[in-house]
Formats: C-alpha cells, structure tokens, sequence
C-alpha cells in the first residue's frame, strides 16, 4: 500500500519514555505461537533474545498504573519485540487493525496486517538497528476498514537496563478525517483559485474564440472530466450562422472526423436549452442509442460512460450553446461537478453576449468609418463640382448684364442682381454642408485653450455692428480641449446673436459656471426671442425662422453646434420666450484625453 514517511529521529525521542519500562506485564502467548524468522544460531545467540524478552515481560511495582494507562488511552500502543512479534498492545490498537487484542499477542507483523506488512516492517527494522524514534504517515486498509485510511505512528526504541534496544514501541493515532478536511480543502482551494482565474478572464476578454476555449478549458478541470467540448453557434458579418466547437483534454483530431453534434434525444435537453442532464452511465439510459444511424457513440469516438452536459443561454433567453463533458469511468460527476460548471456557464454566457455585442460594435465602427470616408469623398466632390457651375453662372449674368447695358430695364438688373444672390447663397449653403460633415470627427490633439483669449479672437474674425456690444462675463476657465471646436461654437452662437437680434442696440452676453467635470456656457441676446414650440426645430439642419430673403443664412450653423458639442459628450440647449430674448446654453468637457482626439 501507498506509504509517506515524515522521519524524526530527534524532537521524537523523549516519546519513548512513554513506552520504556520493559516490565509491562504481557498475557501468556498462545499455545502455538506462529512461526517466525529464524533467530541468531549458537548458545550465546540463542540466550541473549530468551533473556530481552524475559525483560520485555518482567514486573514493576508500577505495572497496575501503566498497564491502566496503556488501556485507557484512544491512541493506539503497543509493543514489537525484536522478532517483530506482537508482546502488547491496547484495545484501540486493536480497534484500529480489526482484530481481536488477544489474537495479536505472539504474531508478527506481516501475519496480522499482511497488505500493510511492508510499510510497517521497514520502520521497525530501522529503529532496532539505530536505536532512533521516527514518525511515519501511513495509508492503508486494515482488517477494520474497507477504505484506504491514514495513520501518524511514532516508533521509538524500548531499552533493557543495560541501554540495549529490546523493542519498539509504537503510537498509533488516525488521521484519516484530518487528511480528509486537508485534502477537501486543497481541493476548494485549487476550484477557488480556477473559477477566480476564469472570472478575471471573463470579464476581461472580448474575443470571441479566446473566452469559449477558456471556459472549455476551466470547466473541464471543474468537473473533473476527461474530456470536455463547447458547441456553440456564431453568425458571421453576412448573417450566416455556423456551429463552432472547442476541445479540451484532448487532441482535436478525436473529432475532427465526425459530424457535428445533432438534435438527437441525449442531445436534445442542452440544445432546446431545457435542463442538465448528469448521468453515471450514458450507455444505460433510455434516450441513449435511439437515433440513426449511429444507434450511440459512432465507431472510434472516444469512450464515454459518465456524461454531464449544461446548456449556455444569453440573457435574451436564447440557447448560446452547449458544454458537454465525458468520461470512461462511471459516476464521475458529482452534484458539486455539476453545480460549478452550471456558475461557470452562466457567467460565460454573460460573457459571450458582451463578446458578440462587442463584435457586432468593431462591425458597426468599421461600417460607420466607412460611410464617414464616402460621406467625405462625397462633400468634397460635390463641393468641387457645384462650385465650378455656380461660379459660371455668376459670371454669365455678369457678361449677359453688360452685354444688355442700356438695353436692361430697372427690373432686368434686379433680376440679375438676385440670380447672383441665390448663387452666392448656394455657395454658402454647400460650404456649410461641408462644415456640418466634418464637425464634430476631424480631431486635433487637445492643449490648454484659454477660453477669454479664444472669445476675444472670435470678436476679432466677426462684424460687428454699430451700436451692438458684447459683454464677457469675468471667470472664464481654461480647459484642456481642442481650440478649434470649441472657436466654431461660439462663433456660431455669437455670430447668430448679432445677426437675429435685428435692433440697433444689439446686446450679447457671454457667460459660464463651473460644473465640475464640465463647463456650462451661455450666449443671451435681447432680440426677438424664439416661441416654446420652436426650441427644438432652431436645432435642426436647414431650418431657419426667418425669410432668407429677410436675414440670409443658410439654417446650418446651429446644427453645426449641437453636432460638435454631441461629439464631446455635452448637451446643447435654448431658453427663450417670444419677445423676451433668447439665450443658448452648451456644456462642454473641463479635461478631454488624448484618445477621445484621435482622426475618426
């Protein structure tokens, strides 16, 4: 039997004082003593182990309280003499080896426990040669028990009065439940460390084929199977939908040459999502083998007996796929087996679902990068080509007016003068279409911007008329940000300020609050104000509230705005009421990283 050995042979030596006295008083021995080895030829030979062993047997005054002692303990002692004969021994000695305490007294060893004689022997040989205590960790059946049990035995010498080692004495004591609890609790260990391993790896990765070999692989060493698979189904960029599996425990090629899984009546439970099925023997459940054309597991598959298999299914409800697990022998799988791949599957499902949610973003950026790159061939090019005609126009009616020269009525010229109007209109309005494509994803690295500067070069780029004023509020911040965007903003708002308050007294105030995180800034003029039911149409591209013939202007500068304040994560806004004014409200990043800047 199995044997570990802790040896001792120093801090153990006081121990044999216990066992020393060499007149405990022993029961007479059998009437036939079994045979033993051979002793020592020769009248000397013969009379030194007659006389050690009349020493193991001689009598003290003390012998009741010993003997007492020897028999009350729940340890087991005894006492081997130097033919490895049994010359005492007490009743929980007996106890532990399952048989009799008289029907040990005169037999050896490898008589009484004949699979455990080995493991017992060497020690005793050891220390009658040396002299020296030694403790042993040994495992074994005895007589007493029909599972493997564990045992810590402390041998220590037995002396005579001379110092002469007659014996060994021996203290037994089982430590099977405390190897139990180590070993269980080894084993919860190592399963907390793996499920706290694959919980990292689960919340961290993304890619798709990556996390279902790791939850195959983690939930084969939980379940203690031999082999475990993960099929599971994926669908591509074109809406095609495949079966995909994972192996873990073996070689790939053990399935590589058999078809996919099916819906058969073993199968059926984990892939319609409906429960576990755990069974210690396949083979002998009735769904087993009702399918064709297989009747079970196909020729060269590898064997399963114990089965364990536990649907994967998404937070919609949907069946993700299916972990699978086997083993040749039966009843492998234990509830515990089962409940630990039941948490892991959940967990992987979440996890999976954040990886298809994640694929289906990486589809939906390229896509959007995609149309972003078109959308800007498109703006250029119908820039470029809308231009050149436009530009024609605006020169032929200039040619066709002085060729009329006094041919031209008053109404002609006026005629003329608004065709060129409209053309330098639409000039405008295809500039701002191109504006309004890119606000908001052309990025440039952030620097520190202060806000006062950037407002007092805005005035300088705008026309400002006579008699208007602009007040800016002292406190300005300075921010962490891209200058550029946060310029077009404010000359938007501001410019649209001057332009809709149409009164000669203009007045345009700039102010901002501190918010935290973000800045809340603020342009009000004292115009005409806009109606409740238009707050959120000013917004929208193209729409103005006032005949282009009256104010020109293209309708496109306040979605310019609110595209560019979106893609800083701000919100913009109005207060208004018809008659009172009206005051444009956006917020905008304190801080803005690197990473949020990069070219989109």
């Amino acid at each position: 039997m199995p044997t570990r050995s802790t040896e001792n042979t120093d801090s153990h030596q006081g121990r044999a004082g216990l066992l020393e006295p060499v007149s405990l008083e022993a029961p007479p021995a059998p009437s036939e003593p079994a045979a033993g080895p051979p002793r020592q030829d020769g009248a000397a030979g013969a009379a030194r182990p007659e006389r050690e062993r009349h020493e193991l047997h001689d009598s003290h005054a003390d012998c009741a309280l010993l003997d007492a002692f020897f028999q009350a303990t729940t340890a087991g002692l005894g006492v081997i003499d130097r033919d490895l004969r049994v010359v005492r021994l007490n009743q929980a000695l007996a106890d532990i080896n399952g048989l009799p305490l008289e029907a040990h007294l005169g037999r050896t060893i490898p008589e009484l426990l004949p699979e455990m004689g080995d493991a017992i022997v060497a020690p005793l040989r050891r220390v009658l040669q040396t002299g020296e205590a030694m403790t042993v960790e040994v495992t074994g059946r005895t007589r007493a028990s029909d599972q493997p049990r564990a045992w810590i035995v402390n041998y220590a010498p037995v002396r005579s009065k001379d110092g002469h080692v007659v014996g060994v004495g021996t203290v037994v004591l089982d430590i099977t439940e405390r190897k139990q609890t180590e070993n269980r609790l080894q084993e919860e260990g190592e399963t907390l460390e793996l499920l706290n391993k694959a919980g990292k790896l689960l919340a961290a990765e993304l890619d798709l084929e990556k996390l279902v070999q790791a939850v195959t692989d983690a939930a084969t060493r939980l379940s203690g199977a031999q082999f475990g698979a993960f099929f599971y189904n994926v669908t591509n960029a074109e809406g095609k939908s495949y079966t995909l599996y994972t192996i873990s425990g073996v070689s790939r090629d053990h399935f590589s040459r058999f078809p996919m899984p099916r819906n058969t009546d073993v199968f059926a439970p984990t892939f319609n999502g409906e429960s576990v099925v755990r069974l210690d023997d396949v083979t002998k459940d009735p769904r087993y083998g009702n399918n064709a054309p297989y009747q079970g597991m196909p020729k060269g598959h590898l064997p399963v007996v114990s089965y364990l298999a536990v649907p994967v299914i998404s937070r919609s409800g949907s069946v993700i796929g299916g972990l699978f697990f086997g083993h040749p022998a039966r009843g492998v799988f234990t509830e515990r087996a089962e409940r630990l791949v039941v948490g892991l599957a959940a967990q992987a499902a979440i996890a999976m679902d954040n990886a298809h949610l994640f694929r289906r973003a990486q589809h939906l950026i390229e896509a959007l990068e995609r149309s972003n790159k078109e959308l800007d061939r498109f703006a250029y090019v119908a820039s470029h080509d809308l231009k050149a005609p436009l530009r024609a126009i605006a020169n032929l009616s200039q040619w066709i007016e002085d060729d009329l020269v006094d041919k031209a009525t008053p109404e002609t010229r006026q005629h003329m003068d608004l065709l060129r109007s409209r053309v330098v209109r639409l000039e405008a309005l295809i500039d701002g279409i191109l504006r309004y494509s890119r606000a908001g994803r052309v990025r440039d690295k952030p620097e520190t911007v202060d806000v006062r500067k950037l407002l007092d070069e805005v005035l300088a780029l705008l026309t400002i008329p006579p008699g208007a004023s602009i007040e800016i509020a002292a406190g300005m911040p300075a921010l962490f940000t891209e200058r550029v965007p946060l310029e077009q903003v404010f000359m938007n708002l501001i410019g649209n300020a001057l332009k809709y308050t149409d009164r000669p007294d203009a007045r345009v105030e700039v102010r901002g609050r501190d918010l935290g995180d973000l800045w809340e800034f603020s342009v009000k003029d004292n115009g005409p104000g806009i109606a409740p039911q238009f707050h959120q149409k000013v917004w929208e591209i193209f729409q103005t509230l006032n005949p282009r013939d009256n104010i020109e202007g293209t309708g496109i500068g306040l979605s310019i705005v609110q595209k560019i304040v979106l893609s800083k994560g701000g919100r913009a806004w109005v207060e208004s009421e018809k008659g009172a004014g009206a005051t444009f409200y956006f917020t905008w990043p304190r801080t803005e990283s690197d990473a949020a800047s990069s070219v989109r």
